[in-house]
């Protein structure tokens, strides 16, 4: 049957081409869609949407209609000795390219919306913890950092037995068999309390394990007052323990620390305290992470939730589980029974006292309205408040009522979809896409303010509020996060090589690069010029005493982060930072391939279909005398492999001067090594590639490199795809990015500020939406 089909296809086109008067005249589209329908169709469709058991990929990507063409006259068709002429491959390169390959033309299939969407997983976290910080004092940051240090001459806390007080930059002594003070009339060395008080901040989320070191008695207290993390009231003699506990904290605050530390009739006393943050070893807590003002508790929930989808390519709200609606009930109690010992500090009062029940009902309007990012009508006030403190009449009665008020506006779609309040007035659907956009949570009370008052649809008011906003450790955590997901940092769970070829690269080492990795790219990403291209171009690393040995460099002071700038040519910004290098390679040899997928889809920009084959790399397949460069070539020679490998290739091997862990080389296997290729463009043209400088300085002066970036940072930071926001706004992204001198934080502001102000249609609620209502939990629906 298949035979026969294709067999009329052909002599069909045949006798269109060869005896149809009017076809000879035709345009070249109609030519091409000719040929298309006699020789191509059968395998891939009308639109290019493939066949079962024929070829069922869809045609589409990101080549021109010369390289396009250039494929079509090497293998198609391919079922047939003659290939289509160069004539032929043009028509049909052309038709194919404007009928439904090109990314315009799949616009014009499927023209992408602004979807509705729930909270992302970091998203839900940052709001939970922002509505309820929004009812505390605000504190700030004090220029100077350390903790406070409360001295007592007693192993107790008693105020009259306060002997001094002091900030010191770290907890981080060894008494020997001494005191605090060389003046025992002001402090025994014997029997001695002191207490640090004050914050600590984080600028990355996760898992955060502090320990403290002692042979005496301690307790520490992280972001609760009420529970200690660390417990170990007792003392030891002279032997010196270690107590260690984790906490889950967020990125862009800072947190409650308190500790209690004790000395009595023990014969030597210290004290040292540490912490692990992720992807780090542990190290003493340093000064610049200690402040001695204090922060209020932040309400940090640890339910579990499932992840969020990342088939687009970015991590967004789309998928909705019975799974993830569970998770939103448990991560809504946890909060609520987080606030169990605190309700005077929310409303104002106890709860038994005279005047509590209006304080409780003016806090649970205000916790609703800015849950759900908008003010509420009489009927949202009479479902989500009065119901429940109408018949409050005594302290147990109003607390139950506040529970079931917040449990049911955490539950509400109101609150898990911001999408959801197009019927707001225009400012607050404004301040509600600008906050999530810069900070990945709710608008704070200067947006809600200006939002009231009907200012914030002001386009100069939006950029200047977007620009205060960039100034809070939010925005530079959320942009910290970009940067983890355009360089593929979750991909670094494993750096660890063979020992023998590379015995001093350990877990310290791997610390200290990534250190090294995050200082450079805070440093041009947050720089006046914020110049994107010198992330490609700049020729230094930071190095420390431990780094700069095993890399070349000259040895800073110890403990101290330094540039390090290299010859002319041999290190280009992150393309060429060994913390990357040495992620994208394997435990005893390099891998052009990771390196040069990395180099294709990250930097450059191109799209990359998953292989229809995996290859697995096995070193013992080649002659050992071979370099990795001459195994691969031999690995991917073949066709099929090589409509891939033509360009990742070449952009690997401009990366083989450096080996498995980053170092710089000129040789492998007593031979010179080879990094130059011929990369092929989307334009179809040919750059010449002597080493890794030609990538990145292509990459920098690249309009198909700097697409790809704003793509990404868009993604990122939006959670919706360019072209729902309109056809043109890569492109004119693009262009304003040229002119602003590729500056990062200025592309930052104006994606913000274009999501900020872009007027949602109202969408259609989701089944699941419809049924729950807008007071209720959404049900559950099965993930497609």
């Amino acid at each position: 049957m298949t035979v026969c089909r294709q067999f009329v296809y052909s002599i069909l086109g045949i006798l269109l081409l060869s005896f149809c008067p009017s076809l000879s005249a035709a345009s070249p589209l109609e030519k091409g869609r000719a040929i298309y329908k006699s020789q191509c169709l059968h395998c891939h469709g009308e639109r290019g949407e493939g066949v079962a058991d024929m070829y069922d990929e869809a045609l589409y990507g990101d080549k021109s209609v010369e390289a396009l063409a250039k494929v079509i006259a090497r293998t198609m068709p391919e079922d047939k000795k003659r290939k289509c002429s160069p004539r032929e491959a043009e028509l049909v390169a052309q038709y194919i390219y404007d009928a439904f390959y090109s990314p315009e033309a799949r616009l014009r299939f499927q023209p992408p919306r602004v979807e509705l969407a729930r909270l992302t997983n970091p998203q839900y976290v940052n709001t939970v913890a922002d509505l309820f910080a929004s009812f505390r004092h605000e504190q700030k940051l004090s220029p100077t950092n350390g903790l406070v240090g409360l001295y007592y001459n007693a192993r107790n806390f008693n105020n009259e037995k306060k002997a001094f007080e002091r900030v010191d930059a770290q907890v981080r002594f060894d008494f020997g068999e001494g005191g605090p003070s060389p003046d025992t009339n002001i402090i025994s060395d014997k029997e001695f309390a002191i207490r640090w008080r004050g914050s600590i901040h984080v600028d990355r989320t996760g898992d955060y394990q502090f320990g403290v070191r002692t042979q005496n008695g301690v307790r520490l207290w992280v972001n609760n007052d009420r529970t200690a993390l660390i417990d170990s009231w007792v003392s030891s003699g002279t032997v010196v323990r270690e107590e260690r506990a984790t906490v889950h904290l967020l990125g862009g605050r800072s947190y409650p620390i308190t500790v209690e530390y004790f000395k009595f009739k023990d014969k030597t006393a210290s004290i040292l305290l540490e912490w692990r943050p992720p992807h780090r070893v542990w190290e003493p807590i340093p000064t610049t992470a200690l402040n001695p003002n204090r922060f209020p508790e932040t309400i940090v929930v640890s339910t579990p939730f499932p992840p969020d989808d990342s088939s687009a390519g970015y991590e967004r709200g789309v998928n909705i589980s019975a799974d993830w609606d569970q998770a939103t009930t448990l991560a809504a109690v946890e909060a609520v029974s987080l606030l169990a010992e605190q309700w005077p500090q929310y409303i104002g009062s106890k709860l038994d006292e005279p005047k509590a029940q209006d304080k409780a009902r003016a806090f649970l309007t205000t916790f609703v309205e800015r849950a759900f990012r908008q003010p509420l009508s009489a009927e949202d006030k009479a479902q989500f408040v009065e119901k429940h403190l109408e018949n409050a009449t005594d302290g147990k009665s109003l607390e139950d009522g506040l529970k079931r008020g917040v449990l049911l506006a955490l539950k509400s779609p109101r609150f898990l979809y911001p999408g959801l309040n197009n019927g707001a007035p225009a400012g607050y659907r404004v301040a509600t896409r600008l906050s999530y956009a810069l900070w990945d949570s709710m608008p704070d009370a200067e947006l809600l303010s200006l939002a009231a008052a009907g200012r914030l649809q002001e386009g100069s008011l939006v950029q200047e509020q977007a620009a205060r906003m960039l100034k809070n450790p939010r925005a530079k955590t959320k942009l910290h996060d970009f940067f983890h997901n355009w360089l593929s940092l979750e991909e670094a769970e494993d750096l660890s090589k063979d020992t023998t070829a590379y015995p001093d690269f350990n877990d310290q080492v791997v610390s200290d690069l990534r250190t090294s990795l995050e200082l450079f790219v805070d440093e041009v990403a947050w720089s006046e010029a914020s110049d994107y291209r010198q992330l490609l171009l700049a020729d230094y690393i930071y190095v420390n005493d431990r780094l700069a040995p095993l890399y070349g460099a000259e040895v800073p002071t110890a403990g101290e982060f330094r540039k390090a700038t290299f010859k002319a040519g041999e290190r280009s910004g992150v393309i060429t930072h060994p913390y990357l290098l040495a992620m994208l390679a394997y435990h005893k040899s390099t891998s052009p391939i990771h390196r040069g997928v990395f180099l294709t889809r990250n930097i450059i920009g191109r799209a990359l279909k998953p292989p229809p084959m995996a290859i697995e790399f096995m070193d013992g397949r080649f002659d050992p005398a071979m370099t990795v460069r001459e195994k691969v070539t031999e690995l991917t020679k073949s066709d099929a492999c090589m409509n891939c490998h033509s360009i990742i290739n070449p952009l690997g091997f401009s990366l083989e001067n450096f080996d498995a862990i980053g170092r710089f080389r000129t040789r492998e296997n007593n031979k010179k090594v080879d990094t130059t290729g011929k990369y092929p463009t989307l334009e179809g043209k040919t750059v010449r590639l002597k080493n890794s400088r030609d990538v990145a300085e292509h990459a920098a002066k690249s309009p198909e490199a700097h697409r790809g970036f704003i793509q990404q940072l868009f993604h990122h930071t939006v959670k919706q795809p360019p072209a729902a926001y309109g056809a043109e706004t890569l492109e004119s992204l693009r262009q304003s990015f040229a002119s602003n001198n590729y500056n990062i934080q200025k592309l930052l502001l104006e994606i913000a500020q274009r999501a900020a102000l872009h007027e949602l249609k109202p969408q259609p609620s989701p089944s699941h939406l419809q049924q729950a209502g807008a007071a209720g939990a959404p049900q559950p629906r099965k993930e497609s």
